[in-house]
């Protein structure tokens, strides 16, 4: 048997995931564990109780909406993927979208429970475009942005 060349030296790059300090996301969870089960638990009806899911639930949409402009600013030259890990991601846990996504779903269910409407579909109908309207669509737009760049650089 031939003895093995050597291999060559392989580089690896450096983890570039900050982790996330205890302080920090301690108290968003437990904040948004707190207006989530006081949404499940309330039984108050109102104006009063329905301005106020309607203002979590427009609070968490813009603290989605932030995060997601921000992951596709860190990947403004590469494809964001609808399901998956983007290409570039600094952040271990991502605080924006980890309050922002209860906080949404919290403010609604607050809200259609203290109008006293009882349709379920309701919730997850409005539950659906809310989402889409935060994630899908500015991912789409950034990659078909994106598709139009790079076929014009492309063409003579």
């Amino acid at each position: 048997m031939e003895p093995l060349e050597p291999m060559r030296p392989v580089s690896v790059p450096a983890d570039t995931h900050k982790s996330t300090p205890i302080w920090k996301s301690a108290p968003v969870t437990l904040g948004t564990v707190g207006v989530f089960a006081y949404a499940l638990m309330s039984a108050r009806t109102g104006v009063v109780e329905v301005a106020l899911g309607a203002a979590i639930a427009i609070a968490g949409a813009a603290l989605y909406c932030m995060s997601v402009m921000r992951t596709i600013r860190e990947n403004s030259c590469s494809r964001v993927p609808l399901l998956g890990t983007p290409p570039v991601s600094p952040r271990d846990v991502d605080l924006l979208a980890g309050a922002g996504m209860p906080l949404i779903m919290g403010g609604s269910l607050l809200a259609i429970r203290a109008a006293g409407w009882t349709w379920p579909y309701l919730y997850l109908g409005l539950l659906a475009v809310i989402m889409v309207a935060t994630y899908v669509l500015p991912v789409v737009v950034h990659n078909r942005r994106l598709r139009k760049r790079t076929h014009r650089s492309q063409t003579p």
